[in-house]
């Protein structure tokens, strides 16, 4: 080996560890994309859940979830910090009229079909926690999905509820791809 290899190496060994010094700090936040939005600030029925988004520091990190994994993490962010069981998610989903009119603003093909069992919600939740952790690899930082949507015990039997730990944030676009 060179000098000049070595000097490279050392290089990205310093780059590397001032990158993992930032990133000690930093919190993750979830930020969820709603489309079709209209012209007030709050979430409203009808729109779409176009996209969930890590954003770390200066880096936003897209979690590649499929619509329904968009839908699961829509509901806890929306319900954050309240821990969610699978009935509680199902409740949800059958009676809030966002999740009931969701992608009534947008075209009907564009209109997602919410059917969700109580196995399939643990199956996103998995899903969901996958990507998690990808984005925290990909982020650099040295946490566990886990650590971000937990899982906790109830006082029923075999029940567990589920709730995210960090700060989420909503950003609204409109039909044509503006934002508010």
């Amino acid at each position: 080996m060179n000098d000049d290899a070595i000097h490279r190496i050392v290089e990205e060994i310093e780059y590397l560890r001032a990158k993992r010094a930032r990133m000690a700090g930093a919190r993750p936040r979830l930020i969820v994309v709603h489309g079709h939005h209209q012209a007030v600030n709050d979430c409203l029925p009808g729109e779409t859940i176009e996209q969930a988004c890590f954003s770390v520091s200066s880096d936003v990190i897209p979690l590649r979830v499929s619509p329904t994994g968009l839908v699961l993490a829509d509901v806890f962010a929306r319900k954050k910090p309240l821990p969610l069981t699978v009935a509680h998610i199902e409740r949800i989903l059958a009676t809030d009229p966002f999740y009931v009119r969701l992608g009534a603003n947008a075209a009907s093909a564009q209109r997602p079909t919410i059917r969700l069992t109580h196995r399939s919600i643990k199956v996103y939740v998995q899903r969901l926690r996958q990507q998690i952790g990808k984005a925290l690899k990909e982020a650099g930082l040295a946490m566990r999905p886990e650590e971000i949507l937990v899982s906790e015990d109830t006082d029923l039997l075999n029940v567990a509820a589920y709730r995210l730990t960090i700060s989420c944030e909503f950003v609204h676009v409109d039909g044509t791809g503006g934002g508010t």
